[in-house]
């Protein structure tokens, strides 16, 4: 697999996580309690707790989107102008690749 399909599957994966994310945040029964501007932040803060908690507050399915959308751009540079090393990084992490 080269770099650009690295990072198109992992915009893939995001995009799909974040979608089903956002319809559940939507819907979901264990959101409902919470304000929507900031369900978010405080469900995962009060259901996970730790930094662990912290660090999936900060990454709503909006931010996730965008990061997603980020590493479609950087699959199509891949392709013209050559890969980005973060992006590749990034697209691995999300992956559960290696080099």
């Amino acid at each position: 697999m080269n770099a650009a399909d690295e990072l198109r599957n992992a915009a893939d994966k995001l995009r799909a996580l974040a979608t089903a994310a956002q319809k559940e945040l939507d819907t979901g029964d264990y959101w409902a309690c919470y304000d929507p501007a900031i369900a978010w932040r405080d469900g995962l803060t009060n259901g996970m707790g730790g930094a662990s908690g912290d660090l999936a507050a900060v990454l709503p399915p909006a931010a996730v989107t965008e990061l997603a959308r980020w590493l479609r751009s950087a699959a199509r540079d891949a392709r013209e102008i050559g890969p980005d090393p973060h992006a590749v990084a990034v697209a691995r992490a999300v992956n559960g690749s290696t080099p």
